[in-house]
């Protein structure tokens, strides 16, 4: 935490009334440090809406006032990030929370905030370039285009559009620069907040989307809604009913409360998972089972410590997830129109067989692992390179008399490899810098800034090296099996074999299993190290009311008053837009 507030002492052990729990220990002890902290003034809560003001607000606002035709206020943009950066760097200086999760959020909001606002700020132009789907009224016979006819036919991709189709069309709508400041708003937010382009023309391509419409889309372009694919070929599916759609959320929201309630109840019996690996420095005991355990080096780190922490990961974002989505496309769907529609919601992550047993590690990353934050991630370096293609076409233009120009100059741009690497290698660097700003803004002081970004920067690494391997197994079963066939099978021309499939996918399995066991260290030490896992997502309890809770935490009521729920910050010392609603 920026004031670094707390380090971790040996404590002896606990009070009379209560046996001595480490986790309700540690969790008493940071809360009191924050309480300090800000008492002293040394820290801030993370307050709406001044905290938002740089991720959000800012660009909302510069973003909706039209600039394609007035160069100067264009150019502004540059000033614009530049507030942005500085307001987050503020944000993740001087910002915590006493609920951990908030805590680690607000290190995630500065950091994606920054990288979002930069992405519709100067990596992309989306008052030229972005438009989205929206409906209006069905207009019968008047000046409709030739597509908007072939709407009233379109066979309904699932039943939110089934029911509008009857008196709704769906168009394209670029920014609406002579619309109100409303409408102008209204389309940006959108924007802003649609992280993986649902609905959107700059959509990613790991979930199902319409076809785009041409470069150059004019107002009311029709949109295909009937094409958009049941699931993405990484295997990111959509709901078609709001009855299959309410099974499968509710299913994912129950699963993942149960998960994260078992976790809690029995993770923080492990030192590791209250203090990361420092717990070694105060000789605090390990689970007594742990001992008798075969392989212990091997069962502790994999089984009690990469496996519990990957479900507790993937459980929390399905629980938030899964509620947003269900509260978004049931009770607030009249407020959010199209944005509520079934096809705009799809799973979280793609499918497990297309992409990691198919793909493997570069599948696990590419199409299984939610891909929130893909658009951001990658807009920098594919900004980078079209930038390098621009000044490179014009050197190019320049030399264009000379004939024998020197071929060995090749473009990054028309080097697929490097390409891959620049895109592979940045988006995962950003990647671990935002997860390292959220062990940054929590408030234990021992979170190592470097552990997430080193977690992040060897999956690409790990992809390259399964590549080579698989290619090399390939070679070397490709020429075992010419041989052996040559000798079977003289003058029959047997079928050409190929590895089984079978084999190719346990391998890839294997090989992802063990890179993430490998590597993961430097995620899960540093999300130990923060105090994530001491954070109650869940308020009610069942494990614990079943009497699984450890000693001096059986409590099944879990959302205790402090750092739960919505408080008042009043700032001292004049600066009044400061203040605000607390987390």
């Amino acid at each position: 935490m920026a004031a670094n507030l707390v380090s971790p002492g040996h404590v002896a052990s606990g009070s009379d009334q209560q046996p001595f729990n480490l986790g309700v220990y540690y969790q008493k002890q940071y809360r009191a440090a924050f309480r300090a902290a800000l008492e002293a003034g040394e820290v801030r809560p993370l307050v709406i809406p001044w905290s938002f003001v740089g991720s959000f607000f800012l660009p909302l606002l510069y973003l909706s006032i039209p600039h394609v035709n007035r160069p100067w206020l264009y150019h502004m943009r540059w000033l614009v990030a530049a507030a942005v950066i500085y307001l987050n760097v503020r944000l993740l200086q001087t910002t915590s929370a006493i609920n951990e999760a908030v805590a680690y959020a607000t290190g995630l909001l500065a950091a994606w905030g920054t990288i979002n606002a930069l992405r519709l700020l100067i990596f992309t132009r989306p008052q030229w370039d972005a438009a989205r789907v929206e409906r209006r009224p069905r207009r019968p016979g008047v000046g409709l285009k030739e597509g908007m006819e072939k709407q009233t036919a379109m066979v309904s991709p699932d039943e939110s559009v089934g029911t509008s189709l009857a008196h709704s069309e769906y168009f394209w709508q670029p920014f609406p620069a002579t619309g109100s400041l409303l409408a102008r708003l209204g389309w940006t937010a959108d924007l802003i907040t649609a992280f993986r382009g649902a609905g959107w023309n700059c959509s990613i391509s790991s979930i199902p989307h319409p076809p785009f419409p041409p470069k150059k889309a004019l107002e009311g372009e029709p949109v295909r809604l009937d094409l958009v694919p049941l699931a993405s070929r990484t295997g990111t599916a959509r709901s078609s009913t709001y009855a299959s759609f309410l099974r499968s959320r509710l299913l994912e929201f129950s699963l993942s409360y149960l998960t994260i309630d078992l976790l809690t109840t029995t993770i923080r019996r492990d030192p590791y998972f209250v203090l990361g690996p420092d717990y070694r420095l105060h000789s605090y005991p390990l689970p007594a089972f742990y001992s008798r355990l075969p392989f212990p080096q091997l069962t502790i780190s994999f089984l009690l410590r990469s496996l519990p922490a990957l479900a507790g990961i993937i459980a929390g974002l399905h629980l938030y997830y899964s509620f947003l989505q269900l509260t978004i496309v049931f009770p607030l769907r009249s407020l959010f129109g199209v944005r509520a529609e079934l096809w705009q919601h799809p799973s979280l992550f793609g499918g497990f067989v297309p992409s990691v047993l198919d793909r493997g590690l570069a599948g696990f990353w590419g199409g299984w692992w939610h891909q929130t934050f893909r658009a951001g991630f990658v807009a920098p370096a594919r900004w980078l390179l079209r930038q390098h293609g621009r000044v490179h076409h014009h050197h190019h233009h320049h030399h264009h008399h000379h004939r024998h120009h020197n071929q060995s100059h090749t473009s990054i741009r028309e080097n697929k490899t490097a390409r891959m690497l620049l895109k592979s290698f940045l988006a995962f660097t950003l990647s671990g810098l935002v997860h390292s700003a959220g062990g940054h803004t929590s408030v234990p002081e021992t979170t190592r800034f470097w552990t997430p970004i080193v977690f992040f920067v060897l999956q690409p690494v790990g992809i390259i090296l399964q590549a080579a391997a698989a290619s090399l197994a390939k070679r070397l079963a490709s020429s075992v099996l010419a041989r052996s066939e040559a000798t079977a099978a003289a003058g029959h021309g047997a079928p050409k074999k190929r590895i089984p499939r079978w084999l190719c996918r346990t391998a890839n399995l294997l090989f992802t299993t063990l890179w993430l066991h490998l590597t993961a260290w430097g995620l899960i030490d540093d999300m130990s190290r923060a105090g994530v896992w001491l954070f109650e997502p869940v308020p009610v309890s069942p494990f614990r009311m079943m009497g699984f809770g450890a000693p001096g935490n059986t409590d099944w009521w879990r959302w205790d008053g402090v750092g739960y729920g919505l408080g008042w910050y009043t700032v001292r010392g004049g600066r009044w837009w400061e203040s605000g609603v607390t987390l």
